[in-house]
Order: structure tokens, then C-alpha cells, then sequence
């Protein structure tokens, strides 16, 4: 079948899929049975899990499993394939390497686009209650930081290792450079986000705590000290009665005092108490760690008062690099943790940093400070 006929083919039988896709439907038709698109398990007919994933990429429906690959499987046949290269130095091991790296590169940008995506839809979310929501938040935190830490590896390998394998390999990375530093970019932004919205979200869940606490006082007629509480701050609190030796009144506000009926809302929801409710499910409490950062600024500072001829050799013996080493705990070594830096100051934009064609006596390419 050629792409062409595929395409008659999915456009003829789209009633048919769109059913099965919308669980619509549990049968197909001979035709469509007999074709790679659906796949039947046990007396149901699902579609195939290759044209799911297509059709919710193409459309952003991407659901709470996206899978966050951490490329541990190809940065180690990478490393495998250099291996081979440098031995016979055959040009079948170079397009291997090649080839890997587009692969990498496309899964990075797939997920970039998928965790974006998932972050809108969880900032959107209304069908769970507020504790799964947060739970799975969490989870999606976790998984977003393992990420990070992924891509740091990604960036060691691509730099670190390949770039100066070959011209070939040089030219490719120098390609994705600005991409590579965008999706590094969306992954700070990301965590930030999705931070932001697990505190908002414990802050609507203690709310709506405290609005449940005080509905049941009402409605099990425990409310005389709010009652008293309303009866004797009329000219603050509205929508309640006022005592007169007529009747009782009932007192309005009028639209330029709506912020004083939030204020004093607000002031008893924070005296109102609530019960601790019964455990139906344990979160996994989040580690605690005290970071340990390189202070950029600082080493910036000193290559625009003193200007570098190699601006890795200058981060590699700056103090400040030796002074994080020895209080961090990670193990890193101080030429990683100094390549780290020294990406942060030749993949953006520079007018001050000036790429050379040599390398290194650690085999990285010279960058000059002016």
C-alpha cells in the first residue's frame, strides 16, 4: 500500500475510526480489521497503539502517560558507535552516529512539545478532585526533573564526547545548538509553572476545606457564633439580617463595597477550623535537598573586567568552581561541572564570546572572551 492509497484508505473508512476512537464502537468491518490501524483483544477491536499515538500528537490530546524517556539506550550505543569509529574508522559507524543524534534530537523536541501540552491540560483540569490533582501534579513534577537531568546528560555527550569526532558530527550539533538551549529553556519554564500551580492548587484545596467545614455548621444548625457574629458587624458583613425593633432587615451591599464582603469572608474562613479527614491514599513526599549553584554572575563579572582566551580554562580555574565542587554532594567531576558553565556562556548569543577552530589541551573547543 503505498501513502497515497493509505490516505484513500483512513478517509474512507472515517465514520468507522472515528467510533472506535471515541469508544463509540467495538467491531470493524473486514476491511478495516484486516489492516495495521485497529488490533483486536479478545472480542473488542481497539485502535492500533501506533495510530492513537499518531492521531493524539496531531491533535494535542496528549494524556497524563506520556512516557518521559530519560535516552540512557541511546547515549549508550552513541558512545558505542564512537567506540567502533575510532578503532576502523568506517564510514558505516559515522552514519550509525548520525543517525542516532537526529534520533535524540527528535525525540527532545517531541517531548518539549508533549510537556507543554500536558501542562495546559492539567492547568485545565476540572473533572478531578483537588488531592488527585495535586498528586498527579507531584508526579509530573518528579517526572520533569529526572528530564533535566536527562537533557544535562544529553548536552555531556553531545559536546563533551562527539563534537569533535568529526566535521560531520561538529556541523550537526552546531545546527541544533539554538534548539538544544530552547527545549533546556521550556524545562526551567516548565518546573517553574508547574510549581506555581501545586501551591495555587493546595491553596484552593484548604479553601474549599474551610467553605465544606463551614457549610456543615450551617446545615447542622452549629452556626449561633457565626449568626451572632453577622447580627453584630452589619455595616461590614452583608447579606444578612440587621436588628431593628420593627422587624428584621436584611442588608445588601452595593457594588463599590464587594471587596470589603471578600475581606471579611476571607478573615473568618482563616479562624474557621478544619477537621482532618480520614486518609484514603498516601502522597510520596517530595525530597527535601539544599541546592548547591555555581555563581555565574560572579564569573561573568571576571571575564568582562579581565577577558579570556579560553573561557573554559578560565570557569575551569576559577575558584568559584573549586569552592562548588567541595560543597556539593552530586560527585561531579570539576571538568564536568566546568563544562556545564562554560555551555552556559557559548550557546546563547554572544557578541562578546568568539568560537575558534581549536581545541584544548581538555579537548574542548577554545571560546575567547573580547
Amino acid at each position: 500500500m503505498t501513502h497515497i492509497e493509505l490516505i484513500e484508505f483512513i478517509y474512507t473508512h472515517r465514520q468507522e475510526l472515528d467510533e472506535i476512537y471515541k469508544n463509540q464502537k467495538d467491531t470493524a468491518s473486514d476491511a478495516l480489521a484486516t489492516s495495521r490501524l485497529v488490533v483486536k483483544i479478545g472480542e473488542r477491536t481497539e485502535l492500533a497503539q501506533s495510530y492513537r499515538h499518531f492521531v493524539d500528537v496531531t491533535l494535542r490530546r496528549i494524556d497524563y502517560g506520556v512516557i518521559f524517556n530519560t535516552y540512557d539506550a541511546e547515549l549508550q550505543e552513541l558512545l558505542k558507535q564512537k567506540s567502533r569509529y575510532l578503532q576502523e574508522h568506517k564510514a558505516y559507524y559515522l552514519d550509525e552516529i548520525l543517525a542516532l543524534l537526529k534520533s535524540i534530537f527528535l525525540k527532545l523536541n517531541q517531548r518539549d512539545q508533549e510537556i507543554r501540552t500536558l501542562l495546559i491540560k492539567v492547568e485545565n483540569e476540572n473533572a478531578l478532585e483537588l488531592d488527585l490533582l495535586i498528586e498527579k501534579a507531584m508526579d509530573i513534577l518528579e517526572k520533569i526533573e529526572e528530564l533535566n537531568l536527562a537533557n544535562n546528560k544529553i548536552r555531556e555527550v553531545f559536546y563533551g564526547e562527539l563534537f569533535t569526532l568529526h566535521p560531520k558530527t561538529k556541523s550537526f550539533i552546531e545546527g541544533i545548538s539554538d534548539e538544544m538551549a530552547t527545549f533546556i529553556e521550556n524545562i526551567s519554564v516548565s518546573l517553574e509553572r508547574l510549581k506555581d500551580f501545586i501551591v495555587r492548587t493546595r491553596k484552593l484545596r484548604l479553601q474549599n476545606r474551610q467553605l465544606h467545614q463551614l457549610a456543615s455548621q450551617i446545615l447542622e444548625e452549629k452556626d449561633q457564633a457565626l449568626e451572632e457574629e453577622l447580627k453584630l458587624n452589619t455595616k461590614h458583613a452583608y447579606l444578612t439580617l440587621h436588628r431593628s425593633q420593627k422587624s428584621q432587615i436584611k442588608t445588601f451591599p452595593d457594588g463599590s463595597e464587594s471587596s470589603k464582603i471578600i475581606r471579611k469572608l476571607r478573615q473568618h474562613l482563616y479562624n474557621v477550623k478544619v477537621k482532618k479527614e480520614p486518609k484514603t491514599f498516601t502522597l510520596q513526599t517530595q525530597k527535601e535537598e539544599q541546592l548547591k549553584l555555581v555563581n555565574l554572575k560572579l564569573i561573568e563579572d571576571g571575564l568582562k573586567a579581565e577577558g579570556s582566551n579560553d573561557i573554559f580554562t578560565y570557569i575551569y580555574q576559577h575558584e568559584e568552581l573549586r569552592r562548588f565542587i567541595e560543597e556539593s554532594s552530586d560527585g561531579g567531576s570539576l571538568k564536568e561541572e566546568s563544562f556545564k558553565v562554560y555551555l552556559q556562556f557559548v550557546i546563547p548569543p554572544n557578541p562578546h564570546v568568539t568560537l575558534s577552530h581549536h581545541y584544548n589541551d581538555h579537548d574542548i573547543r577554545i571560546a575567547q572572551w573580547t
